[in-house]
């Protein structure tokens, strides 16, 4: 698919594209699958944006002497 300006570059375009529905459907990807992988896509890049929290966990030290 190609953005032009007659259909904008979206999702919707994308899967209502004609060879973009041949693909998928010889992959044998139903719409429901696409749908959920780029959903898992969109997910990842939203938690990418957002600051990563280090956590320090305390490990007690041993306070026995070596034997």
């Amino acid at each position: 698919m190609c953005q032009d300006d007659v259909r904008p570059l979206t999702f919707e375009a994308l899967l209502s594209d004609p060879l973009t529905r041949l693909v998928m459907e010889a992959d044998g990807v139903s719409l429901d699958d696409l749908i959920e992988v780029l959903e898992a896509a969109r997910d990842a890049l939203a938690a990418r944006a957002r600051p990563f929290v280090m956590r320090v966990v305390a490990m007690p030290l041993a306070m026995s002497t070596p034997a």
